[in-house]
């Protein structure tokens, strides 16, 4: 951490400003979980800035600490990691303070963009007063919402089919695999092998189980709707027993196949949307309830519009226009004669 901040202190010595990382004994204790100490009596750095002298404490930097995302939080639980964060603490209202000597702060472009900022945060504010805040959904509306559309598809479980697949790119290879397979290999003995050889191409290619497609609904890739509909027409435990050759993308691939399992179109229950409904249910009513406040404080504001007196734009002068795309295709005219060839 003393290299890190030896560049900071060297650059901004000449600001008059010095300051210096203090971790006390009685930091350390802090650190282990000690309720004994006081943490804002913990003071972990000491800087100055023209004379004048600053400190952080232990509690303000665990009080920024606990402003950040949990992500964030779980990264600095060694103290490796917060010692780096106090380092950023520090150089941030270092710069602060060179920006003020500069007399940034007076800049009228930067104090109408703290303004603009300062009434954003205020209507996020009066928002989540107005809104957000007076927002409740029961357990009996989210039953119901359910109940009402639990026919649309969001809710409804599409079938599904899983294979085990051999796709090559290679016909004499997948007409001998064929053949092996109907003398009594195991047709996941065979991908395995295919696997491993770096052979499959297809559906079932690179997954931890060679050949395994993993479940698949219907609509889940056009390209491949021959295999998919093949799959979906076999009795479980069926083998596919002739090369079903599809073409993609220019490419032609050779396929076996064996359904494995099927899971049948099904309604998703209450608890497995519950999260989803709730979320499009207190979206509906935020929406409702932004609307009726903004009406409220239109008509608290008494306000008036007159669109009327908003000025028409200026007609565009047609004949210039096709003036000025005939000069462009005389103009293309001229390039393109200019580069055929004689």
């Amino acid at each position: 951490m003393k290299k890190t901040l030896l560049m900071p202190v060297l650059i901004l010595a000449i600001c008059f400003c010095s300051w210096q990382i203090v971790f006390s004994h009685e930091g350390d204790m802090a650190h282990e979980g000690t309720d004994e100490v006081d943490e804002s009596k913990v003071i972990i750095a000491e800087y100055s800035w023209n004379g004048e002298q600053f400190s952080i404490s232990l509690a303000e930097l665990n009080a920024k600490i606990d402003t950040l995302s949990s992500y964030r939080q779980r990264k600095l639980r060694a103290r490796e990691s917060k010692e780096e964060l106090l380092t950023e603490l520090i150089e941030d209202e270092l710069k602060i303070f060179a920006a003020v000597e500069k007399r940034y702060d007076e800049d009228p472009e930067h104090l109408e963009q703290a303004e603009d900022y300062k009434h954003q945060l205020m209507v996020e504010k009066i928002s989540q007063l107005e809104v957000d805040d007076k927002i409740n959904v029961t357990e009996e509306e989210l039953e119901q919402y359910y109940e009402e559309h639990k026919s649309e598809s969001t809710y409804i479980e599409e079938a599904r089919c899983k294979a085990t697949c051999i796709s090559v790119t290679e016909k004499e290879l997948a007409q001998t695999t064929l053949d092996e397979i109907k003398a009594g290999k195991d047709i996941v003995e065979a991908a395995k092998e295919l696997g491993e050889k770096n052979k499959l191409k297809g559906p079932g290619a690179g997954t931890q189980a060679p050949g395994s497609t993993g479940y698949f609904t219907r609509d889940i890739a056009p390209s491949w709707q021959p295999f998919i509909d093949a799959v979906f027409a076999q009795e479980v435990g069926e083998m596919s027993d002739t090369l079903l050759e599809i073409e993609v993308e220019g490419k032609t691939y050779y396929l076996i196949f064996r359904k494995e399992e099927f899971k049948p179109e099904r309604q998703k229950e209450f608890d497995e949307v519950r999260d989803r409904i709730k979320r499009k249910v207190e979206r509906e009513k935020k929406q409702e309830r932004i609307k009726i406040w903004i009406e409220e404080i239109t008509a608290a504001s008494n306000l008036k519009t007159f669109p009327d007196l908003i000025p028409e734009p200026p007609a565009e002068d047609t004949d210039q226009q096709e003036d000025e795309g005939g000069n462009e295709e005389t103009s293309e005219n001229a390039e393109s004669t200019e580069s055929d060839p004689q």
